[in-house]
Formats: C-alpha cells, sequence, structure tokens
C-alpha cells in the first residue's frame, strides 16, 4: 500500500568526501585506499565537483612502487 511521505527523502550519503578533498589543501588519494574507481573517473568526478564549488582542481596521477595514486589541489 502507498504512503504519504512529509518531505522527499534526500540523497543517500556521498561515497567521497569532497568537500574535504576541494578545501585548498594538497591531497594524495591511493587507489584502493582512498578511492575505488578507476583513476580516470575519479578524475573527471574531481574536475565536476569543483566546478560546482565555483573552482578548478590541479591534479597529477604518481606511481610508487607499484600503488597508484592522485594528487589534488582545489583552486578558487
Amino acid at each position: 500500500m502507498p504512503r504519504k511521505l512529509e518531505a522527499f527523502p534526500q540523497a543517500g550519503t556521498r561515497r567521497y568526501p569532497w568537500d574535504e578533498w576541494l578545501n585548498g589543501e594538497v591531497w594524495q588519494l591511493f587507489k584502493g585506499e582512498d578511492y575505488t574507481a578507476k583513476t580516470p573517473t575519479i578524475l573527471s568526478n574531481a574536475r565536476i565537483q569543483a566546478k560546482r564549488l565555483g573552482g578548478s582542481v590541479r591534479t597529477r596521477t604518481l606511481e610508487e612502487q607499484g600503488r597508484e595514486s592522485l594528487v589534488l589541489q582545489f583552486r578558487p
């Protein structure tokens, strides 16, 4: 039976803490530890989120001892 809700439900929690990662500090995120998506997908999402915040994001991918990581920094 259908039910009436008091308000439209909020979307689920965000998968990644973009507000924290895009605070202007330099962050190194490790694949498999900080993110599980493919690195190009995270790069694309970082650009989208930075644009949402009115800025851009500086990025670099690194590979150290077989570990892939992404360095990013938000720029207003």
